[in-house]
């Protein structure tokens, strides 16, 4: 009976040693993988609509749409660097958020997001400090997420 309790504590010690990752635009294992320059972001793809709004301050709003990746991004006229604010991927062919990926297996794709046992279907969304992200699931596979990112 002793060896039973501690291994059952031993199991939840390895548990709570591992704690879910903290969802991030910029950090941590789901963080989103993008080029550094705003040019080289705008030939990750086939680029099927770029659409460019003042955001003020000298600021620019940038909606980029290729072929089941939309991403928006903050950015200031002239530069070449930028702030992800949102990023919506749903085919498969896009391989920018680490274990995430539209396709895979919601149980094996959320693993470090902890959600528990995920839904067949419906949406999941987990909360970080400031970045958010959501997922449908449909028939335990992702079906597509999306970013929020807070731009800090």
């Amino acid at each position: 009976m002793k060896l039973l309790l501690i291994a059952l504590a031993a199991i939840a010690f390895n548990a709570e040693a591992q704690p879910a990752a903290v969802p991030s635009c910029t950090a941590g294992p789901y963080k989103l993988k993008l080029p550094k320059s705003y040019k080289a972001l705008r030939g990750i793809g086939t680029l099927r609509r770029e659409r460019v709004q003042n955001a003020g301050d000298g600021m620019e709003e940038r909606e980029l749409r290729f072929n089941g990746l939309e991403i928006v991004v903050l950015a200031q006229a002239g530069k070449s660097d930028y702030v992800v604010q949102k990023a919506i991927v749903t085919t498969a062919n896009w391989r920018i958020a680490g274990p995430l990926r539209v396709g895979t297996a919601a149980r094996i794709a959320l693993k470090g997001l902890k959600p528990g046992a995920p839904p067949a279907d419906g949406e999941l969304e987990f909360s970080g400090g400031q970045d958010s992200i959501r997922v449908s699931v449909a028939r335990g596979r992702v079906l597509d997420f999306e970013y929020t990112c807070s731009g800090s």
